[in-house]
């Protein structure tokens, strides 16, 4: 509050303990060559751990979810509050914010949308490109001030190492592989090495010049952590039981396949040409499996007893399994949503479930979603907003904030009980502002003059048609009248009081 922005205190003539200020400690932050080693599975460290994410982003479980939680994030509305009691002395900083929403090279938006990739990654660092605000660089205005020319993400497979200073304490910025689109062809390219300089193959990107959004970042980690990690296990055993039933369905419907050749042709000690007929008929029964080749010709040889010594036959392998493969995948599916806080999207797919059982395991979800935009909103304050009027030489004391809007949008349904039921009891006054509420939850386009008087307001307003609210004015059960409720409580069987 206003109030609270200037306090007059000073120290005090008591003793002062002889106390270091400075830090003691670091961040046990395991750092190899600019490398994070904090993850003790190599598939899951970084830079390998990109490789897995992509594999994992594109199971028919994993996808739907990560896309509804950054769905819910880019749709969510972005906008300028001021601090209470400095609306008059930061009115115009919070109009050259909204300004600068909407003069970037591409739209809000379209940053949020890449800035939400940390909740697939675990981290994703924006950069802070600036411009002077003239027409002929660009913006829409022409008045000089430092604004955005745009923030763009720095893919996360193209960043190679992190700097720390401070003997691992602070982060100085990254390294990042420059990858230029070329025309050139293949076999044009040249083995890549490694080169830090200037005018190297990497560039380094110092820590002012990017904004860092971050999942979990455990000890100071740069590279936060990706809710991938925490269905990995789950995804591995789901993938190996989805490929063995496909090879167990493939070999159910074709047969196993068995080809009788005469021992001289597997021998260990077999001729030169019987061997190369014994890798020929693998071949063979390869394709064969490969939906490669149609048939199989072979020589009608018989030995002394008039028995065929080349045959081929096709065995069923069908029977019944002491496990359910089905269920195992169910099993893990179902780990892999719960990780990423969408198992509600499998509600009912099963025949189980309830409307109230989804509600609360969607206002779960968007719990997580808000701790999301917290970070964003946390970077674009504490970092972006900062830095652009530091840029300009205004002061950073209190700023206007960037915020945003409701996360999911109430039901009309719910409105509606819950206005019947306050007016009920007369907690709602019929007032126009309240009135025009109403119509804007409705988005139904008409205004009620908020200058208007109750007598007035009443007359425009529709006649009450609902006595809900007759009993728990006058008594119950019976709903009008006196009852003093001595006949029981038939509101008990009413579904929408449960």
């Amino acid at each position: 509050m206003a109030e609270d922005a200037e306090i007059s205190l000073e120290a005090g003539d008591n003793d002062v303990p002889t106390l270091s200020l400075g830090e003691a400690g670091y961040n046990g932050l395991r750092v190899l060559g600019g490398e994070i080693m904090e993850e003790c599975s190599h598939e899951l460290r970084w830079p390998h751990a990109m490789k897995t994410f992509k594999r994992m982003e594109k199971d028919g479980a994993i996808a739907p979810a990560l896309a509804y939680v950054e769905m819910m994030i880019s749709r969510v509305d972005w906008y300028v509050t001021i601090p209470e009691g400095y609306e008059e002395e930061l009115k115009d900083k919070a109009i050259f914010m909204r300004q600068v929403m909407n003069d970037m090279e591409h739209d809000f938006k379209s940053f949020i949308k890449q800035a939400v990739s940390f909740n697939r990654y675990g981290f994703a660092p924006v950069e802070k490109v600036y411009r002077y605000r003239y027409k002929d660089k660009g913006s829409q205005y022409n008045d000089g001030l430092i604004g955005i020319r745009k923030l763009a993400l720095r893919s996360q497979d193209s960043i190679d190492s992190w700097k720390f200073t401070n003997k691992g304490r602070d982060l100085a910025g990254l390294y990042q592989c420059i990858n230029i689109p070329s025309n050139r062809g293949v076999g044009d390219y040249q083995e890549i090495v490694k080169d830090y300089s200037d005018t190297g193959n990497y560039k380094f990107i110092p820590r002012k010049k990017f904004m860092l959004f971050r999942n979990n970042p455990i000890k100071n980690n740069p590279e936060g952590q990706s809710p991938l990690v925490g269905c990995w296990s789950a995804w591995k055993y789901k993938t190996a039981y989805q490929e063995s039933e496909a090879i167990s369905v493939a070999q159910d419907s074709n047969g196993f396949k068995v080809l009788y050749l005469p021992p001289q042709y597997m021998t260990a000690d077999a001729s030169e040409e019987n061997k190369a007929v014994f890798e020929h008929y693998k071949t063979i029964l390869k394709n064969m499996h490969q939906a490669k080749e149609s048939g199989l010709i072979l020589p009608l040889i018989t030995d002394d007893s008039n028995n065929k010594m080349f045959e081929f036959e096709i065995k069923s392998v069908t029977g019944q399994k002491s496990y359910d493969t089905n269920a195992i995948i169910q099993r893990y599916t179902s780990e892999i949503l719960t990780a990423l806080f969408a198992d509600f999207l499998t509600l009912g797919s099963n025949g189980s479930g309830s409307f109230s059982l989804a509600e609360s395991k969607i206002s779960t979800v968007e719990m997580a979603i808000q701790s999301k935009l917290d970070e964003i909103k946390s970077q674009l304050n504490f970092d972006l907003a900062k830095q652009l009027f530091q840029l300009n030489g205004w002061s950073t004391e209190v700023m206007p904030e960037w915020t945003y809007g409701e996360i999911g949008k109430v039901s009309l349904d719910e409105i509606s009980k819950f206005i019947q039921r306050t007016a009920a009891v007369g907690l709602v006054p019929k007032a126009p502002k309240v009135i025009n509420w109403i119509m804007d939850q409705a988005n139904i386009p008409y205004k009620v003059d908020e200058s208007l008087s109750v007598e007035e307001l009443s007359k425009q307003l529709t006649p009450e048609t609902s006595r809900s609210g007759d009993g728990m004015v006058e008594g119950m059960s019976n709903g009008t009248g006196s009852s003093d409720g001595s006949s029981g409580d038939s509101s008990t069987s009413n579904n929408e009081n449960t």
